[in-house]
C-alpha cells in the first residue's frame, strides 16, 4: 500500500515543480519587451524600401531565450510584407538588452495597388500611409509573444 501513497506525493511534487516553472516563463514573457523602430530607408520607382531595427530588452532577473523575431507589414488584415522565418536563439542576459540586425522589408507599389487598394485612397486624403508592423516570437521554446507597433508613414514637411 505504500507505493499508491509515494506515487501521489511524487505526482503532487512534480505538479508544483511544472506550474513554478510555467508562472516564472508567463512573468519573463510580461517583462520582456520589444522596442521595434521604422523608418523609410530607400524609396525606388518599384518600391518602398522599410528598415525595421529591434531591441530585445529583459528588466528582470532570470535570462531569457528569445526565438528571432517573425516581422509582417499589415494594413487592416491584409499582410503587405513579411520577414524571412529564421530558427535563432538569441539569448538575453537578465538586465540587459539585445540590438538585432536591422531587417529590410519591401513594400513594392504595383502589390500595394492590387492588394491593398485602399491604402492609396487613404494616402490621397490624409496624406499619410498608416501600418502596423507585427512583432512575432517565442520565448523559451514554449510561449508565444506578439506586439502590434502602428506607424505612420507622412512625408517630410520642409522648414
Amino acid at each position: 500500500m505504500r507505493g499508491p501513497k509515494y506515487l501521489l506525493i511524487g505526482a503532487g511534487v512534480a505538479a508544483v515543480l511544472v506550474g513554478g516553472y510555467v508562472l516564472r516563463l508567463r512573468r519573463l514573457s510580461n517583462e520582456l519587451q520589444i522596442v521595434t523602430r521604422v523608418a523609410v530607408y530607400r524609396v525606388s520607382i518599384s518600391a518602398l524600401d522599410l528598415r525595421i531595427e529591434i531591441t530585445l530588452k529583459n528588466p528582470s532577473g532570470g535570462s531569457v531565450k528569445v526565438k528571432h523575431p517573425f516581422i509582417m507589414i499589415v494594413h487592416g488584415e491584409t499582410t503587405i510584407a513579411q520577414s524571412v522565418l529564421k530558427d535563432i536563439d538569441i539569448e538575453v542576459k537578465p538586465f540587459s538588452e539585445v540590438k538585432m540586425e536591422p531587417v529590410i522589408l519591401s513594400v513594392g507599389f504595383l502589390s500595394l495597388a492590387t492588394s491593398v487598394p485602399a491604402l492609396f485612397r487613404e494616402y490621397r486624403e490624409t496624406g499619410q500611409l498608416i501600418l502596423t508592423v507585427r512583432t512575432r516570437t517565442t520565448i523559451n521554446n514554449s510561449i508565444s509573444f506578439s506586439k502590434d507597433d502602428v506607424i505612420n508613414i507622412a512625408p517630410a514637411v520642409p522648414s
